[in-house]
C-alpha cells in the first residue's frame, strides 16, 4: 500500500479513537465490552440506508454487550447484533471515512487455490476494507473482523447464543468469595506467530496499555481493576473494584497483544494500524490486504492445532445487493446479510441441495417512549399504546422473519430466565383493552375517534425511525395505522438521515421511536443498558446504553431505585439462583410499568454453502450459532468446518 494510504489512515484511526468527553467514573464501574465507542463527530460517516442493518453489528453487542459508559458519547449500537445491510433499496451504507480513502490505494486478486481449502467470507458488505488491524477497535470492517479473532485471541470466549462461557487463552478461571477477585489460569505452551510464548505478563501489559492509553479501552473495561498482580506465568489475578460476577463477560473477552511487540510501538498505540505482519496468538496470519480483499494464512505453530481451512479471503462488496448477488453465484462460502423470502429462494433455487440459511433470535425492538415527556410518564397510556399494536402483522411488513417479542424482552433463547408466572405470557392485541386504559387515564373520546385530556387537546405523538431504514420503516406505519384505529394520533416521522435519529433518541429530542436492545449472555445485558438509571441523562444529555426512555428517578421514582437495587443484586453474586430472582424482579417491572415496549426479536443473519464445507450451524447442529459479522465468535464456526464429502 503506498505510503500516502497509510499514513492518512494512521491519522484517520487517531481521530477515529478521540474521545468526545471524558469518561464518567461512576458509570465505568459497569463497563462494557463494545465494538465501537466514539465520538458521533469524529468516528462514523453515516449515509443513506435501505435497513437499519449496517448498524446492527457495531454494538454488541453489540454488539452484543453491555452499554457504553460514556456521558457524552454516542455509542452506535446495533438493532441486532448482525447487518440486515440495505436489503430493499441501493445504500451508501456505513464507511469508516478512511475506506473511502483506501479505494485505489492498491487492489490485489486471489491466487487460484483449492476451494476444499479455502473459506471465502464476506463478514458484511460495508464498501471497500479499510487498513486498520487494530484489535483494540471494532471499525465494522472485514479487516477489524479478521483482528479479532482470527489474529488475536480472547481469555474467554461468551457463545451469546447459548449464554455459555469457552476458555480460550485461559482454560479456567475462579472468583474469590466474596467476588472482588477474578484468577484466570492460562493455557500453557501458548506462543505468538513469532514464536515467543505467550505467558501472563502479555496479559497484564494489555490491561496496563489499555489504562495508559483510554483511547484504547472502548469499553471502559480498566475501571472495573484495582489491581493486576501475575504469581507465575500461567496465572494472572484482577482484583476488582467492587464485588462484580460481571467482570467475567468484560475481562474475559478483551483481545490480549504481546508486549514484546506493542511495548516497542512509537506514538499513540490507538493510531497503530498494525498492517505489517500483525503478531497474535490466533489461527491465522496476514499474508495481504487490499481494498478488496484480504487473505489470511494458517498460523502452522498454532496451539489448537491445524484447522482444515487453510486460507481465508475476506471480500468487499459496496453494498447488499452485489453481497446477495455474489453469494448466488456462488462467489462466496459464508455472508451474513439480511435476507427476504425472496432472495430464499433465489438463493436455494441455485443450488437446492447445498445453499443454505439459518437465522436465530438476537435481541428484542422496542418502541420507545420519552419519559421525560407527557403523556408517556402515565403507565395507562404505556399500556394503552402497546395493547393497541398487532404484533402478528408486524412481520408481514418487511422484517420477514422477526416474530412477536416476549413482555418481559427476554429473547427465546433466554426462556429459562423467565419468571414461571411469566413463561406462558404473551401480548394481548385489544383495540378495547387500549381505549380501556385510556379512558381510566382520564381521556375522553371524540367524534372524530381520537381521544382527548381534560384541556382539549389530543393524544397524539410521532414515532421516529430514519426513512431508509425500510425494515423499520414499514414497521412504524403498521404500528402507527394500529394506534389510529385504537383513537391515538400517531404518525410516522421518517428521518432523512441516521444521524439525526441518533442525535434524537441519545439526546431525547423525540417523542417515540422505535429502537433495539442490546445482547449479552443472560438478560442482565440488555435490562441493565436499557434500564440502569446510571444511563440516563436528563433532556439535552446523551444518554448511555439503550436507555433511551431515560428510565430514573425522574421518571420512574422508586421503580428506578428498585431496578438498580435489583441490577447490582445480579451483579455482585455468582450464585445463579439469586441473580434470577434478581431479573425475575426487572421483568415484573417490565411487564407491569412497560419502561419500553417491546415488538418482535430480531435475527441473526447466517447465509452459507454446504458445497465445499461442512459443519456449519443449522438446526441439526446448533451449539454452533454465530453470524459471519460477530467476534471473536465466527472463528469458532471456521474452527469447526470440514472439507464436504
Amino acid at each position: 500500500m503506498p505510503g500516502i494510504c497509510r499514513s492518512r489512515l494512521a491519522a484517520l484511526a487517531g481521530a477515529a479513537a478521540t474521545r468526545a468527553s471524558a469518561p464518567n467514573q461512576e458509570d465505568r464501574q459497569e463497563a462494557a465490552r463494545l465494538p465501537i465507542h466514539g465520538s458521533r463527530q469524529t468516528v462514523l460517516l453515516v449515509a443513506g440506508h435501505a435497513s437499519f442493518a449496517l448498524f446492527q453489528r457495531i454494538h454488541y453487542y453489540i454488539s452484543r454487550s453491555g452499554g457504553s459508559m460514556y456521558d457524552d458519547i454516542t455509542r452506535l449500537t446495533p438493532r441486532s447484533a448482525g447487518p440486515r445491510w440495505g436489503i430493499f433499496s441501493p445504500m451508501l451504507g456505513l464507511l469508516l471515512v478512511g475506506a473511502l480513502l483506501l479505494t485505489a490505494c492498491g487492489k490485489s486478486t486471489p491466487s487460484t487455490a483449492s476451494k476444499t481449502e479455502t473459506l471465502r467470507v464476506l463478514p458484511a458488505p460495508n464498501g471497500p476494507n479499510a487498513d486498520l488491524f487494530n484489535p483494540f477497535f471494532n471499525y465494522n470492517t472485514p479487516a477489524a473482523w479478521g483482528a479479532q479473532g482470527l489474529l488475536y485471541e480472547v481469555l474467554y470466549s461468551t457463545d451469546l447464543s447459548t449464554g455459555e462461557y469457552h476458555p480460550w487463552l485461559a482454560t479456567s478461571y475462579n472468583f474469590s468469595s466474596d467476588n472482588t477477585q477474578l484468577t484466570f489460569h492460562l493455557r500453557p505452551n501458548v506462543k505468538w506467530n513469532d514464536g515467543q510464548p505467550f505467558t501472563s505478563a502479555d496479559v497484564k501489559f494489555t490491561f496496563d496499555l489499555m489504562k495508559a492509553h483510554p483511547a484504547l479501552d472502548q469499553g471502559g473495561v480498566t475501571a472495573l481493576i484495582r489491581d493486576i498482580t501475575t504469581p507465575d506465568d500461567q496465572t494472572v489475578t484482577f482484583t476488582l473494584t467492587g464485588p462484580n460476577s460481571t467482570a467475567l463477560f468484560y475481562l474475559g473477552q478483551t483481545y490480549i497483544v504481546p508486549q514484546h511487540v506493542w511495548s516497542t510501538i512509537s506514538g499513540d498505540p490507538a493510531k497503530f494500524t498494525n498492517d505489517k505482519n500483525p503478531v497474535g496468538t490466533g489461527p491465522y496470519k496476514l499474508r495481504s490486504f487490499s481494498a478488496d480483499l484480504i487473505i489470511y494464512d494458517v498460523n502452522p505453530s498454532y496451539w489448537g492445532g491445524q484447522p482444515a481451512v487453510k486460507h481465508i479471503y475476506v471480500y468487499s462488496a459496496k453494498d447488499n445487493t452485489t453481497a446477495i448477488t455474489n453469494m448466488i453465484q456462488g462467489k462466496y462460502d459464508w455472508l451474513g446479510s439480511a435476507w427476504t423470502p425472496q432472495f430464499d429462494q433465489q438463493f436455494k433455487s441455485k443450488d437446492p441441495q447445498h445453499n443454505k440459511t439459518w437465522f436465530f433470535p438476537s435481541n428484542t425492538v422496542m418502541l420507545y417512549l420519552n419519559l421525560y415527556k407527557a403523556p408517556f410518564n402515565n403507565v395507562l397510556v404505556r399500556k394503552a399504546i402497546s395493547a393497541a399494536i398487532n404484533r402478528d402483522n408486524l412481520p408481514q411488513g418487511v422484517a420477514y422473519y422477526a416474530k412477536p417479542a416476549h413482555p418481559t424482552g427476554i429473547i427465546p433463547p433466554r426462556k429459562e430466565w423467565i419468571a414461571p408466572e411469566y413463561q406462558n405470557a404473551t401480548f394481548q392485541y385489544s383495540v378495547s383493552q387500549a381505549q380501556a386504559y385510556l379512558k381510566q387515564a382520564g381521556y375522553t373520546q371524540h367524534s372524530d375517534g381520537y381521544f382527548y385530556d381534560s384541556s382539549g387537546k389530543v393524544l397524539g405523538f410521532s414515532i421516529i425511525v430514519p426513512s431508509s431504514w425500510s425494515d423499520w420503516a414499514q414497521d412504524v406505519q403498521f404500528i402507527v395505522n394500529d394506534l389510529n384505529k385504537a383513537g391515538i394520533k400517531a404518525t410516522m416521522n421518517g428521518m432523512a438521515d441516521a444521524n439525526t435519529y441518533f442525535s434524537a433518541i441519545y439526546g431525547g429530542n423525540y417523542e417515540a421511536a422505535i429502537g433495539w436492545t442490546d445482547k449479552g449472555p443472560t438478560p442482565y445485558y440488555p435490562y441493565r443498558d436499557m434500564l440502569s438509571s446510571k444511563n440516563s441523562a436528563p433532556p439535552g444529555k446523551s444518554v448511555s446504553g439503550t436507555n433511551f426512555g431515560r428510565w430514573d428517578t425522574h421518571t420512574a421514582g422508586s421503580l428506578a431505585t428498585q431496578v438498580d437495587q435489583l441490577l447490582n443484586q445480579y451483579r455482585t453474586t455468582t450464585d445463579i439462583n439469586v441473580q434470577k430472582q434478581a431479573i425475575w424482579g426487572i421483568e415484573k417491572i417490565m411487564v407491569e410499568q412497560l419502561p419500553a415496549i417491546p415488538l418482535t426479536v430480531n435475527v441473526d443473519w447466517d447465509e452459507h454453502t454446504t458445497k465445499y464445507w461442512s459443519g456449519w450451524p443449522d438446526d441439526s447442529n446448533p451449539n454452533i450459532v454465530v453470524p459471519t459479522y460477530q467476534v471473536p465468535d465466527a472463528v469458532s464456526v471456521i474452527l469447526h468446518l470440514k472439507p464436504a464429502t
